[in-house]
């Protein structure tokens, strides 16, 4: 037997949840879409803003949600209290990220590897999760456990910066300094886009034709030295 759009959703799974009821055409698809939108939003690190989501359709989301404990979840996560959260089927992935964080940043990293894997499993969808989770593997050593988080967090954002940072550090353990390189310029560039450019499936807008002609000419040289400089000083740390 199928699940129903509320087993989805009562075990987190807002996207599948609304996938379904796209699907039957019955159901809170309003609700869903402001609900998957405020994941989206925790997704790029942005509590505030899907605090005031919440708040915004309050009226809607309390078809499917208890609004209230949304909002408390949500402005504890905005300051970074995380530890009445790492069980809530909503929110729990984004609190166990900032226990991983909390815990690599007091120097217990077998501990944050566990933790951001853990968000991982509770919203696949998590860039960031993946992201932190390759960056964990790649400083414990397990480079193959690296690469593999790293492309989920690809797989799930192409557009987050970050996670080419991370296939840079990769790239540069194993010795793949043009892959080092490569991965350091799209790190960049999408680095320099908009945040709203940074999202899953955002296209990057054309160049602007003026700017075609920095790239060029006289020009040119200044950046590939600029770009043999950073290449060098990443294999030398």
């Amino acid at each position: 037997m199928s699940e129903t759009w509320k087993e989805q959703l009562a075990q987190g799974r807002v996207e599948e949840a609304l996938a379904l009821v796209k699907l039957s055409g019955e159901g809170p698809r309003a609700a869903l879409e402001v609900l998957a939108d405020v994941r989206l939003r925790l997704r790029m690190r942005r509590p505030t803003e899907a605090l005031e989501l919440v708040r915004a359709h309050a009226d809607k989301l309390a078809e499917i949600v208890d609004v209230e404990r949304l909002e408390r979840a949500l402005a504890d996560l905005e300051e970074e209290h995380f530890e009445d959260w790492l069980e809530d089927p909503l929110v729990g992935a984004e609190a166990w990220v900032l226990r991983g964080l909390l815990d690599v940043a007091e120097g217990r990293l077998e501990e944050g590897r566990d933790a951001f894997a853990e968000a991982a499993r509770r919203d696949p969808r998590h860039w960031r999760a993946w992201t932190n989770l390759g960056n964990a593997e790649l400083e414990l050593g397990d480079l193959e456990a690296a690469e593999r988080a790293y492309e989920e967090a690809k797989k799930r954002n192409e557009n987050y910066p970050e996670v080419y940072q991370g296939m840079a550090a990769l790239a540069k353990r194993r010795g793949q300094i043009d892959r080092m390189v490569r991965m350091l310029k799209l790190a960049q560039k999408k680095r320099m886009a908009p945040r709203d450019e940074q999202l899953p499936g955002a296209v990057l807008p054309p160049r602007r034709p003026g700017l075609g002609s920095l790239l060029g000419g006289r020009y040119r040289w200044i950046l590939w030295i600029g770009l043999i400089l950073l290449a060098y000083w990443w294999t030398q740390r």
